[in-house]
């Protein structure tokens, strides 16, 4: 018995550190659920159709391109860039090779405000094995493939 409300008291105090670790002191982050969407190759395709949406491909080096893409931005240099909407309530599409640059960036755009943003989860490889075309066109002359 002592082993038992050992263990039952084990649990319950970590479930209160755990607790109590989520409610630090993230004065000015967005709360949890201000948070980005995660979108499957059909999500994505049928978000794309929105005239209104920007589809950025965030992957370095440049590996290909859906269809649609407005902009090209680099993961990791993606907060301020100049082609971001000035409107942080506008609807963004990111996508990367894998999912893994464009999950990071969704949270970077989230952080900095904006609240529309989404990304392509599996990134280009999700897309292709759905059955849809990857463009891959020559880089040469622009750097920001």
């Amino acid at each position: 018995m002592t082993i038992q409300r050992l263990l039952i008291s084990l649990s319950v105090g970590v479930a209160v550190v755990v607790g109590l670790a989520s409610c630090g002191s993230d004065e000015g982050q967005p709360s949890a659920q201000a948070v980005f969407s995660r979108l499957d190759p059909e999500q994505f395709a049928s978000r794309m159709g929105n005239d209104a949406a920007q589809v950025i491909n965030v992957h370095i080096p440049y590996e290909g391109e859906l269809e649609r893409t407005d902009a090209f931005i680099p993961f990791d240099r993606i907060v301020g860039d100049a082609q971001l909407p000035a409107d942080k309530g506008s609807e963004v599409l990111l996508y990367c090779m894998t999912g893994r640059m464009s999950e990071t960036a969704s949270k970077a755009l989230n952080q900095e405000g904006y609240t529309n943003v989404s990304h392509l989860e599996g990134g280009m490889k999700a897309w292709e094995a759905a059955g849809k075309p990857l463009l891959k066109k020559e880089a040469a002359g622009n750097d920001s493939h």
